[in-house]
């Protein structure tokens, strides 16, 4: 189903470290595999939630370490497991490189049911989301998660550490939910659409991307820009969050 799993005990040390897991604290594992984690996060937290999509990985699991009374096995897909339920979570996962995306949005939609995760993807993709403005991989998803995270990158995870090897290399980074978000956004949709517009063609201007996104004019566009403070001939990656709301801000009062 698109996952390798891990195989090399220290970096699963390392991970488990990383999430800081107390004797108190419920643990949401994504995707345990053939339970390398688990193994350590039953050692140590107060319960475990092991959501395995693979019937057969699942039941192995509850076969292993049926005698854990702290864990639960459930064997479901994860885009489908209601998270609205639970708050103050710790999430842990070696995510699926075709699922990385969707899984970090349900995470992003579910923000009151978690409070820190500690996530692996393909490195490419885990640059994405920790990336900040001015960098070549900064985009819509780091605009997103900053908003809402302080986001760590860890370590990177060569493909010898995995079965079967995958063809990239990994990456870890620890997303810990802000008390309040960094700013406020009247409308949370008309943000995000935006904010996705502007980084549509990322070799566009945000004046040429407003226009075939939006269908403004492009005088309607580079006024709302200049009334943003924004250069009309800037590029998305170049904007901080704050202004993409500032921007936002100005659309909806004056061009949407």
């Amino acid at each position: 189903m698109g996952q390798s799993f891990l195989t090399f005990e220290p970096v699963a040390d390392e991970l488990v470290a990383a999430l800081d897991v107390r004797p108190g604290d419920t643990v949401l594992e994504v995707g345990p595999g053939k339970g390398m984690l688990t193994r350590r996060l039953v050692a140590v937290a107060a319960k475990v939630i092991a959501i395995e999509i693979d019937e057969r990985l699942a039941e192995g699991l509850r076969v292993e370490l049926g005698g854990c009374g702290n864990l639960e096995v459930v064997q479901a897909d994860f885009m489908e497991f209601d998270l609205g339920r639970f708050r103050h979570l710790k999430v842990l996962g070696n995510l699926p490189y075709n699922l990385s995306s969707q899984i970090l949005f349900k995470l992003l939609e579910s923000l009151a049911a978690w409070d820190v995760a500690v996530l692996t993807t393909q490195r490419e993709f885990a640059y994405r989301v920790v990336a900040v403005p001015g960098s070549k991989v900064y985009g819509a998803l780091s605009v997103f998660f900053d908003r809402m995270t302080i986001r760590e990158r860890l370590f990177n995870i060569g493909p010898e550490r995995f079965k079967p090897r995958p063809d990239v290399v990994s990456t870890s980074f620890r997303l810990t939910r802000r008390e309040r978000p960094l700013y406020d956004v009247p409308d949370e949709g008309l943000f995000r659409r935006v904010v996705k517009v502007c980084f549509a063609q990322r070799r566009k201007t945000i004046a040429n991307n407003l226009v075939a996104g939006l269908n403004l004019t492009r005088g309607i566009a580079v006024d709302c820009l200049e009334q943003a403070a924004i250069q009309p001939a800037a590029r998305a990656e170049t904007l901080s969050g704050e202004q993409f709301k500032k921007l936002t801000d100005v659309l909806a009062a004056h061009c949407l």
